[in-house]
C-alpha cells in the first residue's frame, strides 16, 4: 500500500476471521505492477544498477536459503518463478495470525508462479522464553528456558536444556481438561529433536516449525535474515546509505516524525528512535556487535572526503576507505574482524523491498510503520515505493466462552448495590412485618431537611432502616451472590480465552490445518 491511503486497519475480531489489505485477489496484479516499476528504476546505488543489483541480491539469497536448508537436514524446494513474494518474522511462537503468512506465500507463489521467501528475523532481540496459556481464570506462563536478557535471536542459546526438555510435563496438567489435543505435543517433539543441531533457541523453533508447514504441503524458501546481512548486495547497500549518510539521516528522521504527525503520537520511540547525533558523528541505521560479546550496539559513522570511520558504540572499528567498490569489499572483511553488522527495523523491509521482492506481505503492525519505508523510497532514493500488502487472522482457542457474562457481571453488580441499600424493592412477598419498615423508610425519604443536621439525622435513619429490611431478603441476597460468582468467574474466563495471541502450537492441529488450506 502506499502510505497515503493505509486506512487504519485492527486486528478482526470475530473468531476466523481474516484480514486481507488490498484483498488477496489483488495479489497478481500487485506483483507485475511492482516489478515492472522496479525494473524500470533508473536507480543506481554507488554505480550499480538497481537491475543488476536485484539480480545478485536473489542469486545469493537463493544460495543462503539452500545451504541454511542443507545445513538444518532438510530438502530444498525449487520455484520456477521471476517474481518474488517476500514476508518475515521472528523465530518465536507467534500467534496463528502471523503463521498464516506463510502458508499465504505459498498459495499466492503457486498461483502466480512467484519465488516465496521468509526471512527469519534473527537480529531482532530474543523474546522471554516463555509460553502464554489460559489456565483457569488466569494467563499462566510457562517458562522453557533461563536465559540472557538483550540478546538477539542469532545469538540467543538455550541455557537450561533440562527446563527446554520438561516443557511439556510441566504444561500437560495445565491442559489435561481442554476438550481437545494441543499441537504443542507433536511441535515440541520436533524442537527437542534439534538440539542434537543446534543451541540456538530460535533456530530450534523455526525447523520444527518449517517441518509442520511441510506435513501440511508448505514449503517456501528460508533464510535467516543474519546470512542475508553478509552478502554482496547487502554490502552494496549498506555502502551507499553510509556515503550519503547525511541525507539518510535528515531524510529517516524526516519519515519518523512525519508518521508520529499523522498517526498523533507522542511517544519519541514509536514507530522507531530518531537517528541521532554526537559532534559530527551521525548515527546509522543499522546495529552492531561484537563476536562473543553480542549486546548490540549502535553503529556510528563519520564520514570524511575518501573515508568512513566507524565505531560500535565507544569500540573503534575499522574505517572504510577508497572507492565504493573497495569500500563493498571492506564492509564484508568486518565479520573477519569479528564484527556483525545488522539491519534495524526499518532498513530490514527497506533493503528488502528494494532488492528482494515484487511483493511484501506485512503483518498490521509491520505494515503500519512500512508507511515510514514508504517515504525513504521517495525521499532517499526517489523511487515510488512498490506496494504491499497486509494479512493477518484471527483464531480463537476452541473453548468454551462466555459471551454474555459481562453484561450479566455488570447487571447482578448492580442487583447486589439495590439489595443493599434498597431492600424495600425486593421483598418479594416478604412477611408483613416488613411494611412498617417500607412505609417508614418512605416516609423519611420524603421528609424535607432544613439543614446539616436534619440532612444527616435522615441519612442514619434510613440506613438504619435500610438494614433492618436487609433481613427480609437475605434469600434473594444469597441467590445474587452465588449467581454474581459464576457470571464473575465466566467473565474471566471469557476474557482470557477471548485472546488471539496464544502460540499457534496450543491449537488443534486439524483446526490449523484445515484454516490455512484454503491458502496454500
Amino acid at each position: 500500500m502506499h502510505s497515503e491511503s493505509l486506512p487504519r486497519l485492527k486486528a478482526p475480531r470475530d473468531d476466523g476471521a481474516v484480514l486481507a489489505y488490498p484483498p488477496l485477489d489483488d495479489a497478481g496484479a500487485l506483483l507485475v505492477a511492482n516489478a515492472q516499476r522496479l525494473a524500470s528504476s533508473a536507480l543506481q546505488l554507488q554505480g550499480r544498477a538497481l537491475a543488476d543489483l536485484r539480480a545478485l541480491a536473489r542469486r545469493e539469497v537463493v544460495a543462503a536459503a539452500r545451504a541454511y536448508l542443507h545445513e538444518a537436514g532438510e530438502p530444498v524446494p525449487e520455484f520456477p518463478g521471476e517474481q518474488w513474494l517476500l514476508a518475515g518474522h521472528q523465530p518465536e511462537l507467534f500467534h496463528p495470525g502471523v503463521w498464516l503468512k506463510n502458508f499465504a506465500l505459498q498459495g499466492l507463489a503457486r498461483q502466480h508462479r512467484a519465488v516465496p521467501l521468509n526471512l527469519i528475523v534473527d537480529n531482532d532481540i530474543a523474546k522471554p522464553a516463555v509460553l502464554r496459556l489460559p489456565h483457569e481464570t488466569q494467563r499462566a506462563q510457562v517458562s522453557f528456558d533461563t536465559g540472557r536478557a538483550e540478546v538477539p535471536y542469532e545469538e540467543r542459546t538455550v541455557e537450561d536444556e533440562q527446563m527446554f526438555a520438561s516443557l511439556l510435563a510441566r504444561v500437560e496438567p495445565m491442559v489435561r481438561d481442554w476438550p481437545f489435543r494441543p499441537l504443542l505435543s507433536a511441535f515440541w517433539t520436533e524442537a527437542l529433536k534439534q538440539r542434537r543441531r543446534t543451541p540456538l533457541l530460535g533456530e530450534r523453533l523455526a525447523a520444527a516449525r518449517r517441518s509442520l508447514e511441510r506435513a501440511w504441503g508448505a514449503t517456501p524458501l528460508e533464510v535467516p535474515l543474519s546470512r542475508v546481512c553478509q552478502t554482496e548486495a547487502f554490502a552494496w547497500f549498506a555502502v551507499h546509505v553510509l556515503r550519503a549518510l547525511p541525507r539518510f539521516h535528515a531524510d529517516y528522521n524526516g519519515a519518523v516524525q512525519a508518521y508520529r504527525h499523522r498517526h498523533e503520537m507522542r511517544s519519541p520511540l514509536h514507530p522507531a528512535p530518531d537517528l541521532t547525533k554526537e559532534g559530527d558523528w551521525l548515527e546509522t541505521p543499522f546495529w552492531v556487535w561484537r563476536t562473543g560479546a553480542p549486546r548490540r550496539q549502535r553503529l556510528w559513522a563519520l564520514g570524511h572526503r575518501d573515508a568512513i570511520e566507524l565505531r560500535a558504540g565507544r569500540d573503534v572499528m575499522p574505517a572504510l576507505r577508497g572507492d565504493a567498490l573497495v569500500q563493498v569489499a571492506q564492509w564484508r572483511l568486518l565479520a573477519s574482524a569479528a564484527f556483525k553488522v545488522r539491519t534495524r527495523a526499518l532498513t530490514t523491509t527497506l533493503f528488502a523491498r528494494l532488492l528482494l521482492g515484487d511483493l511484501f506481505i506485512h503483518g498490521i503492525g509491520g505494515g503500519k510503520y512500512d508507511e515510514v519505508t514508504d517515504d525513504l523510497f521517495r525521499k532517499f532514493f526517489d523511487l515510488d515505493p512498490p506496494r504491499f500488502l497486509i494479512l493477518t487472522a484471527t483464531l480463537l482457542l476452541p473453548l468454551q466462552r462466555f459471551p454474555d457474562a459481562a453484561a450479566e457481571y455488570e447487571r447482578l453488580r448492580r442487583l447486589q448495590r439495590d439489595l443493599h441499600w434498597n431492600p424495600q424493592r425486593h421483598l418479594e412477598g416478604a412477611a408483613h412485618a416488613a411494611q412498617a419498615f417500607v412505609h417508614e423508610k418512605q416516609t423519611w425519604i420524603a421528609r424535607t431537611c432544613a439543614n446539616h443536621d436534619e440532612r444527616s439525622k435522615r441519612f442514619l435513619q434510613l440506613r438504619h432502616l435500610s438494614e433492618q429490611l436487609q433481613a427480609f431478603t437475605q434469600s434473594v441476597q444469597e441467590s445474587v451472590r452465588q449467581r454474581y460468582a459464576v457470571a464473575e468467574q465466566h467473565r474471566r474466563l471469557h476474557a482470557v480465552r477471548s485472546s488471539r495471541e496464544y502460540a499457534f502450537c496450543l491449537y488443534p492441529e486439524e483446526m490449523l490445518r484445515d484454516f490455512y488450506q484454503q491458502f496454500h
